[in-house]
């Protein structure tokens, strides 16, 4: 069995999760200094579903969320509604990221990262006007 090669590659998940108001919601990333969604690290014995539940619950505190389209917990399971991206980024060099979309049901507040960075809910207006302040994967 071939080894993952972490020394320039990790691998990540991320959520772009939507409120009723169908704004997304975006974590402020001190690393990047930009605007990127809520996710993180795959850690070793997670599948991507398991690993952006962890994250979505620690950088948030949601633990209530939809996958869009509805994502099932099996290991057979094809990632519908999932892509995955390639990212250059400069602490890590690589990300190979499995990027899922969900959604929020209700209001949601005192939201609270577990890495104290800013969480804000984006409107289409915002994402449009505030371009400069997002990755291009993101935007």
């Amino acid at each position: 069995m071939g080894e993952i090669n972490w020394k320039d590659k990790c691998w990540v998940t991320t959520i772009f999760l939507v409120n009723p108001n169908k704004q997304v919601l975006l974590s402020w990333n001190n690393n990047l200094q930009e605007w990127i969604p809520i996710g993180g690290h795959i850690e070793f014995g997670e599948n991507p579903i398991q690993a952006i539940k962890r994250e979505v619950k620690e950088e948030t505190g949601l633990t209530e969320f939809e996958f869009i389209p509805n994502q099932k917990e099996y290991p057979e399971t094809i990632f519908s509604g999932a892509r995955v991206q390639f990212d250059k980024v400069k602490h890590h060099n690589q990300h190979i990221n499995i990027v899922f979309y969900g959604k929020c049901s209700g209001k949601i507040e005192n939201m609270a990262s577990d890495e104290n960075e800013k969480l804000k809910w984006f409107s289409l207006e915002e994402l449009n006007t505030r371009k400069s302040e997002f990755l291009r994967s993101v935007y």
